[in-house]
């Protein structure tokens, strides 16, 4: 008698106990859940968020929170997404959850370039904050457990993350001020999902695109895992592991992240320009956070930027040429102009012009808008001898022999091939080469206004340095005075 009365409890009864035990351990250590939060469970009747519905449900009490759900009907299955959705409501009704269904047909909402898996997943998570909204929910609970970590860090490595992505899933996110996303099963194998739900006599809902090999996830799971098991029993406990390792080091450069980036950084209207001296005296770790936090910051997110894209900026960022463009996934784009990398989006593809076409010609004095530059120019005549002229250090204006150069004068972008006599020098300048020696970065180039005379020698590059045509001195007669206002 006594050793029956000691005997281990029936199977299904000992499995849910030892759940019940895991969730409140999980929901605990990363305080997932605070008296009187309301969450929002993302439901699709599948076993993951069946356990997660049934599990946070009996919890409710112990944890004093309020529940409601969400059932995004992809319409990608036809009559089988119909009765999950059915079977969502069913099960709702039961449990008295509140349950909001939204279809989205995502073969209409796929954006170019997208996968169906990755389409699915952003338009899901868009509806699931929708919904969180109308709730006023503060928590959205997914059912991610521990055997989708390991796929997704194995993912990662396939698609060439780097430590950050190693991490793998984390427990919890924030999405957005006062709503966060927790995954209370991320601590749980599948088995003991699976367990748990037999225990209820309960049969979930099966989605048959989950055995699709033709998804890479699906291959990971039925292909690679079973064949690495048989080289290392232990290899979901290793990649853990190595997952856990790699958050230590990750949060703790994180840390002097957001300082680093404020002291190399400056945030224009839409870009961010890291000064690459300040920058590069960091370790190349702390050199590819600083990187994916600005990225995040243009971006909003830093989706799809792995380590082969981070070395890619790296080139360039050690490139001897003063003046490289790369353009990354998903619009992002790198500029690096000397000593400076200038992170933005990319706008619309353009072939860039040599010449903008934009000219002006001034047949005598007067002051002329040039709308392309938001300035005005101004040409006059002075009766100052060159003695008393003021010696001017301002590149917005210069003074010129009126009697060596020949009216009408010229205003235009720059022409390939062209040449000037920059003052002070006795030997004519390519003037590429000037821009380069001035470091003027490649984008501001064909922007620069060139004002040559009637003979078509350049006079002045607007606003950097004039020629040596019409130069002041003793012998002079008359001086023309050319303004930029």
């Amino acid at each position: 008698m006594a050793e029956n009365s000691f005997s281990r409890p029936p199977l299904a009864k000992y499995h849910r106990a030892e759940i019940f035990h895991k969730i409140q351990k999980t929901i605990d250590k990363f305080r997932m859940l605070e008296k009187g939060d309301k969450v929002l469970i993302a439901f699709s009747a599948g076993p993951d968020s069946s356990a997660l519905l049934f599990l946070l449900n009996e919890l409710r009490q112990k944890y004093k929170i309020s529940l409601c759900a969400c059932h995004v009907n992809h319409m990608l299955r036809g009559k089988e997404a119909g009765s999950d959705e059915r079977e969502a409501k069913r099960i709702c009704r039961k449990l008295k959850i509140p349950c909001s269904i939204v279809k989205k047909n995502i073969k209409k909402l796929k954006k170019r370039g997208e996968s169906i898996e990755e389409s699915a997943r952003r338009i899901r998570y868009e509806a699931l904050m929708d919904v969180a909204q109308e709730f006023n929910a503060d928590k959205i609970a997914l059912g991610h457990n521990k055997n989708d970590q390991v796929e997704t860090i194995l993912l990662r490595i396939i698609r060439g993350a780097g430590e950050d992505g190693l991490k793998g899933i984390p427990p919890v996110r924030d999405l957005r001020p006062g709503l966060k996303l927790i995954r209370p099963l991320i601590e749980v194998k599948r088995q003991e999902i699976e367990k748990y739900l037999n225990s209820r006599k309960f049969k979930p809902r099966i989605d048959s695109s989950n055995f699709n090999v033709r998804f890479l996830r699906n291959r990971v799971r039925h292909e690679l895992i079973p064949e690495l098991k048989k080289l290392n029993p232990k290899i979901e406990d290793n990649l853990l592991k190595i997952a856990q390792l790699a958050k230590g080091n990750s949060d703790y450069i994180r840390l002097n992240t957001h300082s680093i980036l404020k002291q190399v950084s400056t945030k224009l209207p839409h870009a961010i320009r890291i000064d690459l001296d300040k920058l590069l005296v960091y370790p190349k770790v702390l050199c590819n956070y600083v990187l994916r936090e600005a990225i995040k910051t243009i971006m909003g997110e830093f989706k799809n930027i792995n380590y082969s894209n981070l070395e890619e900026i790296h080139k360039i960022i050690n490139s001897r040429r003063a003046n490289l463009v790369l353009c990354l996934p998903y619009g992002l784009k790198m500029e690096k102009e000397y000593n400076s990398l200038f992170i933005k989006r990319a706008g619309p593809s353009k072939t860039p012009a040599k010449n903008n076409g934009n000219y002006y010609i001034f047949k005598q004095e007067g002051e002329f808008r040039i709308p392309e530059i938001g300035k005005t120019i101004c040409i006059d005549y002075i009766g100052q001898s060159y003695k008393t002229l003021p010696k001017f250090d301002d590149s917005s204006i210069i003074y010129l022999n009126a009697d060596e150069i020949k009216f009408p004068l010229l205003l235009r972008t720059r022409n390939k091939g062209d040449r000037f006599f920059p003052f002070g020098m006795k030997k004519a300048k390519k003037l590429k080469d000037f821009f380069i020696d001035e470091k003027i970065p490649l984008r501001k180039r064909n922007r620069i206004s060139v004002l040559a005379d009637d003979a078509g020698r350049i006079l002045w590059i607007v606003g950097y340095r004039r020629s040596n045509i019409g130069v002041i001195d003793k012998h002079t007669n008359r001086i023309c005075r050319i303004r930029m206002k």
